[in-house]
């Protein structure tokens, strides 16, 4: 039987860490078969706020509708969520094999990190609940090291 691709977890807001002083904003979009690579546009943080102001949302409900707006992945289909962008790419699961997850320090002004080693490596840093994401990827069978209690 044919099973339909569902988004199962959203990262939002993380710095995709591309190169040497290259970075993009992007949201990580778990389904049960990949990790998009979802780039945030300038135009697409616009369009939300522009969204917003037509539904007659408040000055901060606008301000912040593009730190809001992964929310709307739930609600879309994982094909049209990877077509967004042209930057945008796709990590199958099955090629994964391993998860870093890093803690920061907010004291130090250092930000959570991850690092999904498959093919290549790429990592990115933000604000990130990891024991929550610890426990989404494990349960998808990616092998996932750190994000517990004291980084285990």
């Amino acid at each position: 039987m044919f099973e339909t691709e569902k988004v199962a977890y959203v990262i939002p807001n993380l710095e995709y860490h591309k190169g040497f002083l290259k970075n993009a904003l992007v949201n990580l979009v778990v389904t049960d078969q990949r990790i998009i690579v979802a780039h945030v546009k300038k135009e697409m943080i616009q369009k939300a706020r522009e969204g917003a102001k037509e539904r007659g949302d408040g000055f901060f409900k606008r301000l912040a509708s593009g730190w809001t707006m992964h929310e709307r992945y739930y609600d879309m289909s994982p094909e049209d969520i990877a077509n967004e962008a042209p930057e945008n790419f796709s990590i199958p699961l099955r090629e994964i094999k391993e998860v870093k997850l890093k803690g920061g320090n907010v004291d130090e002004g250092k930000n959570d990190e991850m690092e999904i080693k498959w093919k290549e490596k790429n990592k990115f840093s933000g604000n990130m609940n990891q024991r929550e994401i610890k426990k989404k990827l494990s349960d998808l069978g990616v092998k996932v090291k750190g994000g517990g209690l004291f980084g285990f």
